[in-house]
């Protein structure tokens, strides 16, 4: 089990195995765009109090500057959390799985992506209905603003997403991989929050939309 922990881990430290490493300069540049966008593009009358607001796809600087901050610390508290999972998701891929899918086949990355796209539903569900998994969650929905910088405002405690992920290494997944589906899962999550960029229809193969993701975003509610 340790030796799968090790390959793991040595997997996760890769920075060319993590889409969501890979992605952090297209990240900078859609923030950058979508900045300049609401500044150039769109003009807010002053509301009653006579203060100008930015529009809600529009930025307010401590707001996305509290949103940028949580995402740079979730990367320190994730990285902590990830190691517990490896632990456990090692376990469960040695002593329970029934089969080892081959990571090389197209099959197994199959299964992962639409399996992370279809737990990440249903713990996101949960995440809006269960108090509990809703006090790890709630930061991430405490912007007013929806665009990119608010799809950085993650969460430091991810417990029960890694709950939700057992299924993965208990159908013969091998642990690294989980992390690298999630990692995909959080760059297309990074890509439907906006107002401006990006056609729906592309972001409709997914459970989660970006029509589906607006609405949620104002309503707080799935």
């Amino acid at each position: 089990m340790w030796e799968t922990v090790v390959h793991s881990w040595g997997s996760l430290l890769e920075p060319l195995q993590d889409p969501v490493a890979l992605a952090i300069p297209a990240f900078l540049l859609f923030l950058i765009l979508e900045w300049t966008a609401a500044r150039t593009l769109e003009h807010v009358e002053p509301g009653a109090d006579g203060r100008t607001r930015p529009p809600r796809g529009g930025y307010e600087f401590r707001d996305a500057r509290a949103s940028l901050s949580m995402g740079l610390v979730s990367i320190a508290t994730s990285a902590v959390w990830k190691v517990v999972a490896l632990v456990g998701y090692a376990a469960i891929w040695v002593y329970v799985a029934p089969w080892h899918l081959p990571a090389d086949a197209w099959y197994t990355w199959v299964i992962l992506l639409v399996g992370v796209d279809l737990l990440f539903y249903w713990y996101h569900r949960i995440a809006h209905r269960v108090r509990i998994v809703w006090a790890t969650h709630q930061a991430h929905h405490s912007s007013e603003y929806f665009n990119f910088a608010t799809a950085l405002r993650q969460k430091w405690n991810n417990s029960g997403e890694i709950l939700m992920w057992i299924p993965l290494p208990l159908l013969g997944i091998p642990p690294w991989m989980v992390f690298v589906g999630f990692s995909v899962n959080l760059v297309y999550q990074f890509i439907i929050r906006n107002t401006r960029f990006i056609s729906t229809q592309v972001r409709g193969v997914s459970s989660v939309t970006r029509v589906v993701w607006l609405a949620h975003t104002v309503v707080g509610d799935l």
